[in-house]
């Protein structure tokens, strides 16, 4: 399931595509997402996507991180949740296209006579086995 964090105010920050297995969320320059803000920590939160789930963690930020109002430390994000990092609110919205209208069934094709080949008269012979370590072998009659 491909997802993303959209900012609920937009124009102010730009969307998160969730699209590697860990995203981390921060102030700091080796973050994969920076939000330069001084209620965002260095290292705020970060995302994992594993087994169809998306997780989000608190890694220890000083004003918290916030799913659907509730302070939380993890939690597995679903589509419309909501989600405070620091004073920035996203939704998360699901990539995955809608189901189409189902593909009509293929038209039915002309029968087709398949020509039946002969039986053979008798089935070939095998060879005898040439090698005497093949002596201990029971033949087996069918």
């Amino acid at each position: 399931m491909s997802s993303q964090l959209v900012p609920m105010t937009p124009g102010t920050f730009p969307a998160i595509p969730l699209q590697r297995p860990i995203l981390l969320i921060g102030r700091h320059p080796e973050c994969d997402v920076r939000l330069d803000l001084p209620k965002i920590s260095r290292r705020h939160c970060c995302v994992a996507l594993a087994y169809d789930r998306v997780m989000i963690r608190d890694l220890g930020s000083r004003n918290g991180l916030r799913v659907n109002g509730r302070l939380i430390e993890e939690a597995q994000l679903h589509p419309g949740d909501e989600v405070a990092i620091g004073p920035i609110l996203y939704r998360v919205e699901s990539l995955i296209a809608p189901p189409q209208s189902p593909v009509p069934a293929p038209a039915p094709r002309p029968a087709v006579k398949v020509a039946k080949s002969p039986k053979p008269s008798s089935l070939p012979s095998l060879p005898t086995p040439v090698n005497d370590a093949d002596s201990d072998l029971i033949p087996l009659d069918f």
